[in-house]
């Protein structure tokens, strides 16, 4: 065998092998940050690539003019960007059920509120599709509740240390804190930056 051709072959195997990972099947929340990119910009066909069986036969039979109503009302009832709240699959792999949330309301109106998300995703053929998305301004019950700001101790002076005892103090942080610099949440924007993809990493 000749060098020149030796070295085509090994070439040819390390790109197979590189291009494996792309192949492997993306996360579901993935899958549904493309469909609700394609859907806020009423992209049909784009948004049924991602999109189950049934609801691609569901459309298969609408006018021209009803996809146009059904993609308008899907845009009008969801948060342009969104936020990952919980994720959690089916211990047989072939479901999941995402939790997210985002604001909902009109760039032009000042009344803005929180908009929550219930996502069912099936895996049809290995490959992670939305099933239904339903949008609500009441909070799912999955979703902690915000907890109350505890009310503030009133302030005493305190006791003066003994003469010739030591002073010990505590290092540790209080249970709600974390030391460090806290990540970035992960939100889902029509049009993304490197910082917001690492950020949903």
């Amino acid at each position: 065998m000749s060098p020149f051709i030796a070295a085509f072959l090994s070439l040819t195997a390390l790109t197979a092998l590189g291009s494996l990972p792309a192949l492997a099947a993306e996360e579901p929340d993935a899958v549904y940050a493309k469909y609700h990119r394609a859907a806020v910009t009423r992209d049909l066909n784009e948004m049924l690539r991602y999109a189950s069986a049934a609801q691609r036969n569901e459309l298969s039979d609408a006018s021209p003019a009803q996809k146009d109503a059904m993609m308008k009302m899907l845009e009008a009832s969801m948060p342009r960007v969104f936020v990952l709240k919980g994720k959690a699959l089916a211990p047989d792999g072939r479901s999941a059920r995402l939790l997210v949330s985002g604001p909902g309301g009109s760039v032009l109106d000042a009344k803005t509120e929180t908009l929550y998300g219930t996502v069912s995703m099936v895996n049809e053929r290995g490959e992670w599709k939305v099933a239904a998305s339903n949008w609500t301004n009441t909070p799912p019950a999955a979703l902690p509740a915000a907890r109350a700001a505890p009310a503030a101790a009133p302030k005493t002076a305190a006791p003066a240390p003994r003469r010739g005892a030591a002073l010990v103090g505590s290092t540790s942080a209080p249970p709600e804190r974390k030391l460090g610099m806290a990540k970035e949440p992960c939100v889902y924007k029509p049009v993304m930056t490197a910082e917001d993809i690492e950020n949903c990493r």
